[in-house]
C-alpha cells in the first residue's frame, strides 16, 4: 500500500492511471497468511470466524474493536506487506481532490475523510455472510458484483481522462519517444555517449521509489533483503567488469579480473543507484530494445515494449545470476 506523499505527482494523470490500474493488478487481499497478535497463522482470516482476532480486539466486533486503534491502513498493512500477503498498489490514507470526492459512491466509506483499504475493500461483508464463490477473484471489492476489474477503477475516475501508459513503450518508427524518458530522467539522456564513470543520468529520486511508483514486490522475490540497498563488494565490482569485457577480449576470465583491477575499470553493464547501492534497475533494464546500441554495455537485457524475461541485465543464454556471481 501506498501512503500518501509516496507517489509522484509531475505527471498526475498518467500516475493515476497507473495507479488505478496497480490497484487491479495486486488485488489479492483475500490471500496470503494472516497475522493474530503479530504471528503469521496458517490460514486466511477474511471470512473465517474462528480468525477474528486477526482484525479485531474484542468479540464483539465492528469498528470500535479494531485494532492499531482503529487504524485501517495500519491494520491492513500488518498482513499485505508484499511478504505474508499481497500488497496494495492504490495510494491510501490520503483526501481525494474535491474533483475525485464528487465521484465516489456514498457506498465507498472514507475515514476522517479519508480513503482507506476499507473504501474499495469490502472486507466486513465476510463477516456477515458465508464466503463468496468469487471472492477471492474479486478481492471483496464493492460495486456491482458484474463489474469488471477495469470498470471497477471508473467508479470513482473518468474513464476519459485515463490512457494506458506504459513507460517501457519508448521507441516509434525507430524515433526516441522523450515523453517516457522524462518518467525517470529529468532530461533526456544522450543515448549514443559512451557511458562513463560518475556520469549522472539525471533520474528523479532514488531508483527504487521511481520503480514502486508502477512496481510492487511480490513475496518470495529473490531481490530480498541481500540485494536491494546492499552494496556490492570490490570484488563483485570487478567481476562484473570483467564480465561486461568477456565478449569483446579473447582473454581468460582470471586474466580479465586482473586487467579490470589494474586499469580500475567500472562495471558499466551493472548500474547503481546514487549511493552506489543494489538497485531494482541494477538486475532489470527498463530500456527498449533497440533505445540504446548495441555496443552500449547497458543494453544488456533490454527486451521489446512487453517483456518475455523479465527485463533480467545478463547476455542471451546467460543466466541473470553470471552478471554479478560467480557461481
Amino acid at each position: 500500500m501506498l501512503t500518501a506523499g509516496c507517489v509522484r505527482n509531475s505527471r498526475p494523470r498518467r500516475l493515476s492511471a497507473l495507479a488505478a490500474l496497480l490497484l487491479l493488478g495486486q488485488m489479492a487481499a483475500g490471500e496470503g497468511d494472516a497475522m493474530i497478535k503479530g504471528k503469521p497463522s496458517a490460514g486466511n482470516p477474511h471470512g473465517d470466524p474462528a480468525l477474528c482476532s486477526a482484525c479485531h480486539t474484542s468479540d464483539a466486533g465492528g469498528r470500535d474493536a479494531l485494532s492499531f486503534g482503529g487504524n485501517v491502513w495500519l491494520l491492513c498493512k500488518s498482513c499485505h506487506d508484499g511478504r505474508l500477503a499481497a500488497r496494495e498498489g492504490h495510494p491510501v490514507d490520503l483526501k481525494p481532490s474535491a474533483a475525485v470526492l464528487e465521484t465516489i459512491p456514498s457506498s465507498f466509506p472514507l475515514q476522517d475523510g479519508k480513503l482507506t483499504c476499507l473504501t474499495c475493500h469490502d472486507v466486513a461483508s465476510l463477516c456477515r455472510t458465508a464466503r463468496p464463490a468469487d471472492a477471492r477473484r474479486r478481492s471483496f471489492l464493492r460495486g456491482s458484483p458484474e463489474s469488471d476489474l477495469m470498470a471497477f477503477c471508473f467508479y470513482c475516475h473518468r474513464r476519459e481522462d485515463y490512457q494506458l501508459f506504459n513507460v517501457h513503450d519508448q521507441l516509434e518508427a525507430g524515433k526516441t519517444k522523450t515523453d517516457t524518458c522524462l518518467w525517470c530522467h529529468t532530461r533526456v539522456p544522450d543515448v549514443e555517449r559512451h557511458p562513463r564513470e560518475g556520469t549522472s543520468y539525471g533520474l528523479r529520486k532514488k531508483a527504487v521509489e521511481l520503480c514502486s511508483n508502477c512496481h510492487s514486490v511480490p513475496a518470495g522475490h529473490p531481490a530480498g533483503e541481500a540485494h536491494i540497498d546492499s552494496k556490492p563488494s570490490a570484488d563483485m565490482r570487478w567481476y562484473i567488469s570483467a564480465y561486461d569485457l568477456e565478449p569483446r577480449m579473447r582473454l581468460p576470465f582470471k586474466q580479465l579480473l586482473e586487467y579490470v583491477r589494474a586499469a580500475n575499470r567500472a562495471a558499466k553493464s551493472i548500474p547503481f543507484d546514487e549511493d552506489g547501492r543494489i538497485t531494482c534497475s541494477s538486475c532489470h533494464n527498463p530500456h527498449e530494445k533497440g533505445l540504446l546500441p548495441k555496443w552500449d554495455p547497458r543494453s544488456i537485457g533490454a527486451e521489446s515494449k512487453k517483456a518475455a524475461n523479465h527485463r533480467l541485465r545478463a547476455r542471451e543464454g546467460d543466466v541473470a545470476c553470471r552478471a554479478c556471481h560467480q557461481k
